[in-house]
């Protein structure tokens, strides 16, 4: 007996039309419009800017085009910024932290060497 896998229901995400699977921070989105809010309905709104008067039409050919329009169009379509998960880790990364262990690590072996 062969099986076949049953496809879920295919939807039309609510912010680009693309096709979607899922409900994604309380809308049908696809995975492309699912990460552009993830990453940017935490940052700084004001740094997200329209040139063309926030009348901006999103699809899936140019919904790249303005950050700004798509996410307010994502929010205009319900998505919910605190449905978010956000890390554990609050600090932010750091590099130069690294950078001092493998010179330190550098230094020692130089030291051996000599």
């Amino acid at each position: 007996m062969i099986r076949q896998k049953v496809k879920p229901c295919l939807s039309e995400c609510r912010i680009c039309g693309s096709p979607a699977f899922n409900s994604n921070f309380g809308v049908i989105s696809c995975n492309p419009c699912k990460m552009f809010f993830k990453r940017n309905a935490l940052s700084d709104k004001k740094l997200l800017k329209c040139d063309f008067d926030d009348q901006c039409e999103i699809n899936i050919n140019n919904r790249h085009i303005c950050a700004s329009c798509r996410l307010s169009k994502c929010l205009k379509s319900g998505m919910k910024v605190e449905r978010i998960r956000t890390s554990i880790r609050t600090a932010p990364y750091n590099k130069n932290k690294n950078k001092n262990k493998l010179s330190t690590s550098l230094v020692k072996l130089n030291e051996i060497e000599q």
